[in-house]
């Protein structure tokens, strides 16, 4: 969700839903990260 006021009297409102496939996707790539170099 981003929300951004201009001139005093418009705002715009972006939000989107990705059904979670996004961050399942960004949890794996952490996931490998991790295992690749580890926990510091």
């Amino acid at each position: 969700l981003s929300t951004m006021v201009t001139d005093g009297k418009l705002a715009k409102v972006i939000a989107w839903y990705d059904n979670e496939w996004g961050y399942s996707c960004r949890i794996v790539d952490l996931v490998a990260y991790i295992g690749k170099h580890g926990i510091r």
